[in-house]
């Protein structure tokens, strides 16, 4: 996995990447793909951005959030991509199923 973390009027710190770090392992090494990961964090006034986009083979994933605190709004953008990446595994995993259903009425008939 690669990660790249950009930041738009803030410093990122080694705390920011850690946690990003840690989250994103979690998130990626669960469904067993090989990703880049890229995040970009935004601060205006008050108001935190993170979008988090995640590019693996054949598919791109991204996320945004916005909230007044920069961890919330980084844990929000990881489980909007958590959940498009389960809906995607799912998917492939029913695309196999059918596949091999359709083999096997082929090799009956």
């Amino acid at each position: 996995m690669k990660l790249t973390v950009t930041g738009r009027n803030i410093e990122i710190t080694d705390a920011i990447k850690d946690h990003l770090d840690n989250k994103i392992r979690k998130t990626i090494d669960e469904f067993g793909e090989k990703a880049d990961v890229h995040v970009a964090l935004l601060v205006e006034k008050h108001r935190h951005f993170a979008e988090i986009t995640v590019k693996t083979k054949g598919f791109t994933v991204h996320g945004e959030e916005e909230t007044d605190n920069l961890y919330t709004a980084m844990d929000n953008a990881l489980i909007k991509i958590e959940k498009q990446l389960r809906k995607h595994k799912e998917r492939a995993k029913d695309l196999r199923i059918k596949k091999g259903v359709e083999e096997k009425k082929k090799q009956l008939s």
